[in-house]
């Protein structure tokens, strides 16, 4: 398992009764209290041995089809609770899924001793060349012909395929790359997600325990940031070519072919479909979907789904043809024409 590479899972299981004491949490039926929880996950992907959480009515389509064992949830939802499924009655279910995660993992911290930059565990490819200041981290794996420039660092743990070229400054920690991938001067792959539960006054730090996927193909530009995944991964599909300065947060997933301009920003988990073209500077909202073949305009907002081979522009965005009329009424209410 991926994860296993850059987490250390501190506990094989907490049984019911000790999830219950750290998420500050009670049942909503009597159980077996020595139940055994093995791992976090989705609702979407949870198994009858794992704990989810629902912290929003957006996801309760998804909770209502949940094979998860364990939910941390409030009260409201209780009556439709799933066949098999335990509650976790808390107040703050976020809260409580943050500190669980944190009781199951931490992300290991790199071993650096002061003076080799590439670690003796490091497998470096044929024909791979490596700048002398540049640093490659424990068991990590460079494929053939690969070049990673000055100040580059790939830390521990990281596989790269053959014949990419890891430019000067960049940073990948975190990730998975394939073959004739292009990272130019400054990325940074794989940092933690921006991920917080508010409880009490307090932003709790969520550990973020998914890694960054990148295929074969891609280009991600200068100084653009890839965040890694909360639970499941980010990932940037085969194909894709990312600008400068584009923010990619946690859990988002790109399909095959994408290309976006500089100076754009993904909020977390939104998807975007395959061979998608968004222009600079737009902003995409927090679980929105674009479906394939969809074209958004430069400087457009996104706050909602976009359906397939849809074109769009504005803030909010909005089906390209209504805009320009929108636009052309406006200017002439300026110009007091109507």
């Amino acid at each position: 398992m991926l994860r296993n590479r850059f987490f250390n899972k501190k506990f094989e299981f907490l049984t019911l009764a000790q999830a219950l004491e750290i998420a500050d949490a009670k049942l909503a039926s009597d159980v077996d209290l020595n139940k055994k929880i093995f791992d976090v996950s989705t609702l979407e992907k949870a198994n009858e041995a794992q704990i989810s959480f629902l912290n929003s009515g957006q996801y309760l389509e998804k909770f209502l089809t949940s094979k998860a064992g364990f939910c941390l949830m409030d009260g409201k939802n209780i009556s439709k609770l799933p066949q098999g499924m335990i509650a976790l009655i808390c107040e703050n279910p976020y809260f409580a899924y943050a500190k669980i995660v944190s009781t199951f993992y931490e992300a290991k911290i790199p071993e650096f001793d002061g003076k080799n930059l590439i670690h003796e565990t490091a497998k470096i490819g044929e024909g791979a060349k490596i700048a002398t200041n540049a640093y490659v981290g424990k068991n990590v794996e460079i494929g053939k012909n690969c070049f990673i420039g000055p100040g580059a660092c790939v830390m521990d743990g990281c596989i790269i395929g053959d014949n990419c070229i890891i430019n000067a400054n960049v940073v990948i920690s975190f990730a998975v790359v394939g073959s004739n991938s292009v990272f130019f001067n400054g990325a940074k792959i794989g940092q933690d997600g921006f991920g917080f539960a508010h409880n009490a006054g307090i932003n709790y730090k969520i550990t973020q325990i998914g890694i960054v996927e990148i295929g074969n193909d891609v280009e991600i530009g200068a100084n653009t940031c890839i965040d890694r995944g909360a639970i499941e991964n980010t990932v940037i599909s085969d194909g894709c070519k990312i600008d400068n300065l584009v923010q990619i947060a946690h859990n988002v997933e790109i399909g095959k072919g994408t290309v976006i301009a500089g100076c754009t920003a993904l909020a977390g988990s939104c998807k975007v479909g395959n061979f998608v073209q968004i222009g600079g500077n737009c902003s995409i909202g927090g679980h929105i979907f674009v479906g394939d073949g969809v074209k958004i305009a430069g400087m457009s907002g996104v706050i909602r789904d976009i359906p397939p081979m849809q074109i769009v522009a504005g803030i909010p965005s909005m089906p390209i043809k209504k805009w320009h009329r929108l636009n052309t009424l406006l200017a002439k209410m300026t110009l007091n024409k109507i």
